[in-house]
């Protein structure tokens, strides 16, 4: 009775105690202690009792789990709430901002266009000047807009007697040239008719095959008569003359002896050495070199792909500002029944092709990656015209029909040895075999003409140039004539061995300083600007002046170069041409990204508005370049920009950056010295759609004054020099 009742009590106990603790805990987990005290006890939970405690435990479970489900709808139903809140915000912020950035990017384009029109009357402008300065200037050249005064100019050239000599020809020359240019930039820059272009085109072609011509015929009267430049010991005759633009040298073997097989002309830094069927041949070897180029402009690469470009204003797109997937991503690897009936993955898609890539055939030179520079080299064999015969009382000369070089067509009979497999199997070949291939291929090559050039100080060298010869039958520029290829880089002296002769030419890469290592723009007083391009060997220096361009600075590593260059007033495109004629290119065209590897492309809209901006704040703002810009994302293009108002101190280091992308304009949070870079607004309330009516609308009344009383064609003028750069795309 005594176990039973203090059982009972127990029992009682417990009942109240499952009251009192309502708030506390369950009753599943009262039974639990209960049987916890029992388990030490001598009685056991019945079935019933256990069945019960399960019951409950269940329940609690239960009941948790459906507490814990509300809890999540209603946290997730105050999520959503929340979520729909700040979207609604956000929707009306969108709303607010595109409304915002119609009604700025339409400011924007207004003084645009008034630009556009004050430039349209200042060409129209300028062109009557140019017009009229050329009257007033009576050199006697033609206007190389009038056909007939051209085709005048050209039928006088050709009855012009004094040109048949090459005195006369050569400083003939010089004008000629010019007047070729002057048409040149006609067709270029002029707005004209079809059968304007015809007609000039046909003028143009005309001129180039009339200069042949005259340096052909004033050849030919030269070697009329060889004794006059005949060394009697040697029976070797040699020439040589030359003009600014034209040098020219003659040579030949009239002994025909094997040993007279090779000539030095230092005046041009070249020197041949003749096979022995040329040395034994009677003919004369003409070496001509000039500095302009009519050949590379009818090869099919020399122009860029026609493709259309895409829309020119910002406010005609509506463009995310989150970057697409660029081309040349991988998908992600397929599976189940995206794999072919064997079970591997299908291969994977090819890199995109770029509509502006030239493509080429084997052998030929895309001048679009290539530019031919310092001069062109004619190398050919010519027949000795008939000689005077000198009789005891009189000279005896024959004269024939056609009074102009007749050349001679020469091609080696090359049949190098042919080369062995790779691999293991040419690892265990016979010295003696390998012996007699090298003799073998020694003898082939002493069927070739060896010739050795002096790279022409004219231009700049920045890697060893490879060796072209123009196809006349193909209309390309090609290198497989050439073996036995050999660059000297201290002296900067060429050799080769050549199969034939005919046009020759040293080709570079157009971007072997490209991209931009850095780039600065800074206003010069208010009435000039400088930009600083720091290229991969060069840095260069312009003055941005109304209308006309300074090259202010050439630095090649630790020299100084073109001083005579320095503070010289030219248009950009003609300032361009002059550098690119050097050798130095710093201005790429529009399909040179194709040609430069692992160069980011931007939004092409964007960078193209970004320059016109630029070009309005520029007399008031600096600018420069940002270490994280290629690599931020194609939509988004950053830079450091100073004003007095923004950084007090002269350093670039912590400058603000600029975000601009296609949606909106900002500075930024970090700096161009901060850890990790990163899209944060410095100020996020703030919403400008473009770099003008940012500096516009933060920057004072300062500023915009000086940007305001800059003059159309400053404006103008810096604008091309930043968009024939394209500092953001290609640094």
């Amino acid at each position: 009775m005594g176990e039973d009742s203090s059982s009972i009590g127990s029992n009682q106990m417990d009942s109240r105690s499952l009251g009192m603790m309502g708030q506390k805990g369950t009753a599943s987990s009262i039974i639990y202690q209960k049987a916890n005290q029992q388990q030490g006890g001598s009685r056991k939970l019945s079935k019933e009792e256990r069945e019960k405690l399960k019951r409950l435990e269940q329940e609690r479970r239960q009941r948790e789990a459906e507490e814990a489900r509300i809890r999540e709808e209603e946290e997730e139903a105050a999520r959503l709430q929340k979520e729909a809140e700040e979207e609604a915000k956000r929707e009306v912020r969108r709303i607010q901002q595109k409304k915002w950035r119609f009604d700025q990017l339409m400011l924007t384009r207004k003084v645009t266009r008034d630009l556009d029109h004050t430039m349209e009357m200042t060409r129209d402008r300028l062109m009557e000047e140019e017009e009229w300065e050329r009257m007033m200037r009576c050199d006697g050249l033609p206007d190389p807009t009038s056909v007939p005064e051209m085709n005048r100019y050209l039928s006088l050239w050709r009855a012009e007697e004094s040109t048949a000599t090459l005195e006369g020809a050569l400083r003939k020359t010089d004008q000629v040239i010019h007047v070729i240019s002057e048409l040149e930039g006609v067709m270029e820059e002029r707005d004209a008719t079809e059968k304007q272009l015809r007609d000039w085109r046909e003028i143009w072609l005309e001129l180039q095959q009339e200069q042949k011509s005259k340096l052909d015929q004033a050849t030919y009267n030269q070697l009329l008569d060889l004794r006059g430049y005949l060394d009697n010991e040697t029976g070797v005759y040699s020439f040589f003359t030359s003009s600014p633009l034209v040098s020219l040298a003659l040579w030949s073997n009239t002994t025909r002896s094997p040993k007279n097989n090779a000539h030095q002309i230092g005046e041009l830094g070249f020197t041949f050495t003749l096979p022995a069927d040329l040395a034994e041949m009677e003919c004369i070897v003409r070496v001509m070199r000039t500095e302009y180029d009519h050949y590379s402009k009818f090869a099919r690469t020399f122009d860029a792909p026609n493709v259309p470009e895409p829309l020119g204003e910002l406010l005609e797109e509506d463009i995310p500002e989150e970057d697409p997937p660029q081309p040349d991503e991988q998908p992600p690897e397929p599976e189940g029944d995206a794999k072919d009936s064997m079970g591997a993955p299908p291969a994977a898609p090819k890199k995109a092709r770029s509509p502006h890539l030239t493509d080429t055939a084997p052998g030929e030179l895309n001048l679009r990656g290539h530019r031919v520079q310092g001069g062109i080299y004619t190398i050919d064999l010519l027949e000795v015209p008939p000689q005077p015969r000198v009789l005891a009382d009189c000279t005896i000369t024959q004269v024939e029909e056609v009074c102009s070089v007749s050349r001679i067509h020469w091609q080696a009979k090359y049949n190098p040895p042919a080369t062995s497999g790779e691999g293991s199997s040419q690892r265990r070949r016979d010295p003696e075999a390998v012996e007699q291939e090298m003799r073998q291929l020694e003898k082939e090559l002493q069927k070739l003409l060896l010739i050795t050039i002096k790279l022409p100080d004219s231009a700049f060298w920045f890697e060893p140039p490879l060796m072209v010869l123009w196809d006349e039958e193909k209309r390309y520029w090609t290198n497989v004539y050439f073996q036995d290829v050999k660059y000297n880089e201290e002296q900067c002296v060429m050799q080769f061995r050549t199969t034939r002769l005919g046009v020759m030419g040293l080709a570079m890469n157009r971007y072997a300083n490209l991209p931009f290592q850095s780039w600065e723009l800074k206003p010069r007083g208010g009435d000039a600007v400088s930009l600083t391009l720091t290229a991969a060997v060069v840095q260069a220096e312009f003055t941005i002046m109304e209308g006309n361009v300074q090259l202010a600075n050439l630095q090649d590593g630790a020299r100084a170069a073109l001083s005579h260059l320095y503070n010289k007033p030219m248009k950009p495109k003609t300032l361009i041409r002059t550098l690119q004629f050097y050798g130095i290119n710093l201005f790429p065209d529009r399909d040179s990204y194709c040609y430069i590897d692992g160069l980011p492309s931007k939004h092409r809209p964007t960078e193209q508005h970004l320059y016109s901006c630029m070009a309005f704040v520029a007399p008031a703002i600096n600018f420069a370049w940002s270490r994280w810009n290629l690599l931020a994302g194609q939509n988004k293009l950053v830079f450091q920009m100073k004003t007095k108002k923004l950084v007090s101190d002269e350093s670039t280091v912590g400058q603000p950056l600029v975000l601009v992308t296609p949606q909106r304009t900002c500075v930024l949070e970090c700096t161009e010295i901060s850890q990790a870079f990163s899209t944060k607004q410095e100020d996020p309330e703030k919403y400008h759609a473009d770099l003008y009516q940012m500096v516009l609308d933060d920057l004072g009344p300062e500023v915009n004054q000086i940007i305001k009383a800059a003059s159309p064609v400053f404006t103008h003028t810096i604008h091309t020099m930043l968009k024939s750069s394209s500092i953001v795309s290609y640094c």
